[in-house]
């Protein structure tokens, strides 16, 4: 299995073929009803502040005296969110600050929540993105498959980030015998919607956006990257609150009433908005492609994918591939300038990608 200290390489053909294919598809938006800006971070649509915008289902919190934006986790852990890319679904939050002793190796979400944890009813999971570091570990991780190595990039965090008072750098440290920190990439399950801390395994953990080893651990990015799936129909009252060929009906068994499709049309989660079904030209049926995946995520999408190219029984990484390319294309084919992602976004969505795919080949290679 790869480690965060080994190089990344140029993408496999898989990852520029899959992606040169999805950049022939169109791509037009739609507005929903967005939620005010909360301080200067824009709330794009479907993330919900408040109960008359948004999708309740996304919900994020802004504080009204600070007008800081939090995401609220599970058992009551809350992380300020830094910055919203709506282009990618995705949002970076502030890891759990430390608790106030300057010589302690705990995080706050640690007494609080015993880590981080997503409810996995919403739409929200974290990201591959992320690089994790736990610290103040119980001897018995050294019998897991985590890197918790002398050699393990968590300990050049500690001594040359920046990011840790030196007290507290010492206390983490430890002995690589009795106490060690252990470094994994987020992401899989059971990572994908928690980060576990308890007082017989870890008792701290920091994250790391894109980790680039080649790179001076004091230019790494602390953050924590969460990504939401596209969203249903918009919430209603009325038939005033739809647009399009759209009706407020009632919705499942949830009493919430949605902006449901007419007869003839179909919701395409992407784009947000309601297609007709019959006489669709060429461009139209690969929008079914599209919308497939709006719908399955990862399952749908699969069916036009040549196996020769991922296997007959493609792993989760390679689903999660397959999504991200998706997702980056559908971005970068975004009507508005102001809504497509920048070339730098493209760049590190590409590497985070890369990541994946070189996982699944060293995977392969242990077998």
């Amino acid at each position: 299995m790869i480690t965060a200290d080994q190089h990344i390489a140029t993408p496999p053909n898989f990852i520029v073929s899959f992606f040169c294919f999805l950049l022939l598809l169109s791509c037009f938006c739609s507005s929903q009803k967005t939620c005010p800006n909360c301080g200067s971070i824009q709330v794009p649509y479907p993330l919900s502040t408040y109960s008359t915008c948004g999708d309740p289902n996304y919900h994020l919190r802004c504080d009204s005296h600070s007008q800081k934006l939090y995401f609220d986790a599970m058992n009551g852990s809350s992380y300020l969110v830094l910055r919203i890319m709506a282009s990618f679904q995705r949002m970076v939050v502030q890891p759990s600050p430390w608790v106030s002793a300057s010589s302690a190796c705990v995080t706050q979400d640690m007494v609080v929540s015993e880590g981080l944890r997503l409810n996995q009813t919403l739409p929200f999971n974290l990201t591959f993105s992320n690089t994790i570091f736990l610290y103040n570990c119980s001897p018995r991780l050294l019998l897991t498959p985590l890197n918790c190595t002398p050699s393990s990039l968590c300990h050049r965090y500690l001594e040359s980030s920046g990011h840790v008072d030196k007290n507290r750098a010492l206390k983490c440290a430890g002995s690589p015998d009795l106490s060690p920190c252990c470094t994994f990439v987020a992401g899989g399950m059971p990572s994908a919607y928690r980060i576990r801390l308890h007082n017989s395994g870890c008792k701290a953990f920091r994250s790391i956006l894109s980790l680039d080893p080649e790179k001076p651990a004091s230019q790494w990015e602390e953050g924590v990257e969460i990504q939401w799936a596209s969203p249903p129909e918009p919430i209603c009252n009325s038939k005033l609150d739809c647009s399009g060929p759209s009706n407020c009906l009632p919705a499942g068994r949830s009493g919430l009433s949605r902006c449901l499709c007419n007869r003839g049309y179909y919701w395409d989660r992407v784009r947000g908005t309601c297609f007709r079904n019959k006489h669709k030209s060429k461009a139209a049926g690969l929008l079914g492609l599209e919308v497939s995946i709006g719908a399955a995520k990862n399952g749908a999408i699969m069916e036009v994918v040549d196996q020769r190219l991922t296997g007959t029984e493609p792993s989760s990484n390679v689903l999660n591939s397959v999504q991200l390319f998706s997702e980056l294309a559908f971005a970068c084919l975004r009507e508005k300038k102001a809504d497509r992602p920048s070339m730098r976004e493209v760049v590190q969505q590409l590497e985070r990608m890369v990541k994946i795919e070189l996982e699944e080949i060293s995977q392969g290679s242990e077998l």
